[in-house]
């Protein structure tokens, strides 16, 4: 398995997003409904944390094999070719 594919590298940065914001979600929704919140807020704040490190991990990671530089990070778009160096990205 290659770690330097942007695509799949892409992927698990937006699993682990989306996790996060479920994490937060749920977070906000027992702080919201339970007379001991320090569960609630345990829940938000690993939530926020799990979002920066998925950030972190996006901009780290979803890069062009060839010149190193930062492809597109959105969910629906191609990353088969980069935009800077025009060589093929998929390995």
């Amino acid at each position: 398995m290659n770690r330097n594919n942007p695509t799949k590298n892409r992927l698990t940065g937006y699993g682990i997003l989306f996790s996060g914001i479920l994490c937060f979600a749920l977070g906000c929704f027992l702080k919201n409904t339970s007379h001991k919140d320090t569960a609630g807020y345990a829940l938000c704040a690993a939530g926020i944390i799990i979002c920066i490190i998925s950030t972190v991990w996006m901009i780290r990671k979803v890069r062009c094999p060839y010149c190193g530089k930062l492809l597109h990070l959105k969910l629906f778009y191609s990353n088969r070719t980069c935009p800077h160096c025009g060589k093929d990205t998929d390995i």
